[in-house]
């Protein structure tokens, strides 16, 4: 890297000497500015951040409002620390936006900021309920743009910024936006891209500026005992792939990957789904497939992690066989092969034997930490369940003072970090508290990890995102050091080759990207607001009697706090219906004062047979709304193939609920199919009536109202209307009680008969009987 005289950029919204100009970064800003929304595309340390506030700087000028996303909240709050750095905007005028802050907070920040950094959750709820509008901002930027896939909250977010916004402008970041064409397509038609900008350390324009990462392969052997280990579960494979030829499925492979065996999984229970009846052998194909993948899961602990995770994988199978929870893992644990290869594995664990891996990781970090003693250093490990006992072997090592850095999730009794602790080991390794992070994948990404001096992959990974991602933690303000460690001949040079040739083929597709019309539209339909005279839009015309008279067609659906998750309060989102998410006691939806449906895949229809929940759930269905339903999502043909229960059973069980708890049960092949279903019921339920939605169910996270409302339903013969009438006028419950029978009757529909039932059981004593 060369040594330049200092410049920095000179912008009214930029803080003076506090961006340094560097060209690339300059061309960068300004072809997003001219070409509009683009997808930036280069490694961690060449400024993607600082490109963003170049062209936020512009958009704030020409007085428009900038929306910063990204995945974490630590990220969030990171890119908050950067724009008050670089901006020249008053300090409360930029702030971070996350699921913690309250709704009614949400809504001021979105009139007063400049500029949000938030979380993609959180806007796509408040966009689903109405709470927000994007029609204000003049960009959205998308860190970690290569989430843009699926369900993923960015996808929904582009696509109402696009609909929302006269003027929209997207930029989207991220080292690297996957290996393959398919999907570097699908993020760029998600976010409506239309041009695309790449950089790399070998560009002419970045040399200059960028640091060398130095990478080096450190290969070992596996020892002999493990070898033999190897064989035997090799052996069972072999037995497995065998008898499924035999079933003549057409397998003309002798070796085969995880993919091929999940391409050949999907392919039988396609064929199960259309011919199991008459087929039944594809009943044990399907079973010997799913006991090859868990056997092929053993392998890989065993070539990549070490003794310790595959006598915890051994044992899990074993308590999984005994309960006989699949025929699969029976089928595994009955093998003599198998059953040989967990007593070899007992017995090196016995003699304390470990991977070779973890004697060369300790002779690495030791001679680093001798080299340069104030060094940092990350270990990345794909196998969360290993991550502990590396930390473990490497704990009372001079000179490696180690820490376990894992996901908020908890496995098992592998507990996991809370961003505040997460947080914490971060400062920690700052400050030389600890000088060395054991890092699942959640370093890779969406966390401000500081400079470190030396990345260690423990293995592997065949992703180019992840291999890129995590590179990039090192070299970025000295040279840096990339140690990758591999057991010969084993899945680790597999992975090692495949990441590369992706990696490969990710920079010749964005290549071919940079193309004129190289990619396609969305298919998906959008506009942008309509405009009136003078440019105004025809939304921000609507005077309030048209407001109000436009939603009183609408129709109301409350939807289960649980079901954001879902792709199906998304699709009703592209419906005129009006969302309100809230925590629900019974149902998934509400859809009117009758009617409360339960939404189940196939899969978690099974599942809540297993566990029992179904039942109690249409219990409190059926006692608290007069046309309960349940809408069944998916293949219905996969209740009988899914999991290991008899068809008959499965027959009685949906005979119970039609015949004893005389729910129905409608059939949607997708959340859209959902979606069209629920807005269908509801518009038929509500519009064109008097009816009102009952707020009887769900008391959890109403308004206080809402909770007035709730318990004066309560009361005999008060409905939603009534309930609303008698707190109009008494003002508050203690006012109901102690109203007369002639002051009840005042009240519009509370007649004679109904004041007196009334008035006599809110003054009659209890008596238990």
């Amino acid at each position: 890297m060369k040594l330049f005289a200092m410049q920095y950029i000179s912008h009214p919204f930029i803080k003076p000497e506090t961006v340094e100009s560097k060209l690339y970064q300059e061309v960068l800003a300004a072809r997003v500015l001219e070409k509009g929304n683009s997808l930036v595309v280069a490694p961690t340390a060449l400024g993607k951040t600082v490109v963003a506030v170049l062209v936020a700087a512009d958009v704030i000028k020409n007085g428009g409002k900038v929306l910063f996303l990204a995945p974490t909240k630590p990220l969030a709050v990171q890119h908050e620390k950067s724009m008050k750095k670089f901006l020249n905007v008053p300090e409360e005028e930029i702030i971070t936006m996350t699921g913690a802050v309250s709704p009614g907070k949400r809504r001021k920040i979105f009139e007063t900021a400049k500029l949000i950094s938030a979380t993609p959750q959180s806007i796509q709820n408040d966009l689903v309920s109405g709470e927000i509008s994007l029609k204000d901002f003049g960009l959205v930027v998308f860190d970690e743009a290569h989430r843009a896939i699926g369900d993923y909250s960015y996808v929904f977010i582009a696509e109402q910024y696009m609909k929302q916004a006269p003027n929209p402008l997207i930029l989207a970041l991220t080292a690297s936006p996957g290996g393959e064409e398919e999907k570097i397509q699908s993020v760029c038609r998600n976010l409506f891209i239309k041009n695309v900008e790449i950089k790399t350390h070998e560009d002419e324009d970045v040399k200059d500026y960028v640091n060398k990462i130095n990478v080096e392969w450190v290969k070992v052997d596996l020892p002999p005992k493990f070898l033999e280990v190897k064989v035997l579960l090799e052996r069972f494979q072999k037995e497995q792939i065998d008898a499924v030829k035999k079933m003549g499925l057409g397998i003309g492979k002798r070796y085969f990957s995880r993919k091929d065996m999940l391409i050949l999984q999907a392919k039988v229970r396609s064929e199960l789904i259309s011919n199991g009846s008459r087929s039944p052998h594809l009943y044990a194909a399907a079973s010997k497939i799913a006991a090859l993948l868990k056997v092929a899961h053993a392998l890989t602990l065993l070539e990549t992690q070490g003794i310790e995770p595959l006598v915890e994988y051994f044992d899990k199978m074993l308590y999984e066989a005994e309960k006989k929870s699949s025929k699969a893992v029976v089928t595994v644990m009955a093998s003599d092969n198998i059953l040989r290869a967990k007593k070899l594995v007992g017995e090196l664990a016995e003699e304390k034997q470990v991977h070779p891996k973890l004697e060369a990781l300790k002779r690495i970090l030791v001679d680093q930490f001798i080299k340069k003693p104030e060094s940092k250093v990350i270990v990345f490990n794909h196998y969360r369940a290993n991550i502990l006992s590396i930390a473990d072997y490497l704990d009372g090592i001079d000179l490696i003072r180690a820490k376990r850095f894992v996901g908020q999730a908890t496995k098992g009794e592998d507990k996991g970090l809370s961003q505040k602790e997460q947080v914490e080991i971060i400062a920690e390794l700052r400050d030389g508290t600890h000088n060395c992070l054991i890092a699942s994948s959640v370093a890779e990404e969406g966390l401000d990890i500081p400079e470190v001096d030396l990345v260690v992959f423990y293995e592997p990974v065949p992703s180019e995102i992840r291999t890129i991602q995590r590179r990039g933690r090192t070299g970025r303000k000295g040279e840096g050091k990339v140690i990758i460690l591999m057991a010969r001949n084993t899945r680790d040079e597999a992975f090692y080759y495949a990441g590369r040739a992706k990696e490969r083929k990710m920079h010749a597709t964005l290549k071919q990207l940079q193309e004129p019309n190289a990619i396609p539209e969305k298919s998906a339909e959008w506009h942008h607001a309509p405009q009136g005279e003078n440019g105004k839009r025809l939304d921000q015309q609507m005077t309030l009697d048209s407001f109000v008279q436009q939603n009183a067609d609408k129709v109301i659906i409350y939807a289960d706090t649980r079901e954001q998750a879902s792709g199906v309060i998304l699709r009703l989102k592209d419906t005129d219906a009006v969302i309100r998410v809230k925590q629900l006691e019974v149902g998934d939806f509400v859809l009117s004062d009758d009617v409360v449906v339960e939404r189940k895949t196939v899969e978690d229809f099974l599942s809540s047979v297993v566990d029992g929940r179904l039942f109690s759930q249409l219990t409190m269905m059926s006692s608290n709304y007069s046309a309960p339903l349940i809408i069944l999502e998916g293949n219905p043909q996969e209740l009988f193939t899914l999991r290991n229960i008899h068809e008959n059973a499965i027959r009685g069980i949906l005979s119970s609920i039609a015949l004893n708890y005389k729910i129905p049960i409608l059939y949607a092949s997708s959340e859209e199919e959902t979606a069209k279903y629920l807005y269908t019921i509801a518009k038929r339920e509500q519009l064109g009536s008097e009816k009102e939605i009952r707020l009887r169910v769900g008391r959890k996270g109403l308004t206080t109202a809402e909770q007035q409302q709730f318990v004066v339903e309560g009361f005999p013969l008060v409905g939603p209307s009534l309930a609303k009438a008698l707190l109009k006028k008494f003002s508050n419950i203690r006012g109901i009680v102690n109203a007369s029978i002639k002051e009840l009757q005042e009240v519009e529909k509370m007649g004679p008969i109904k004041a007196k039932k009334l008035h006599e059981v809110l003054n009659a004593n209890y008596a238990e009987k």
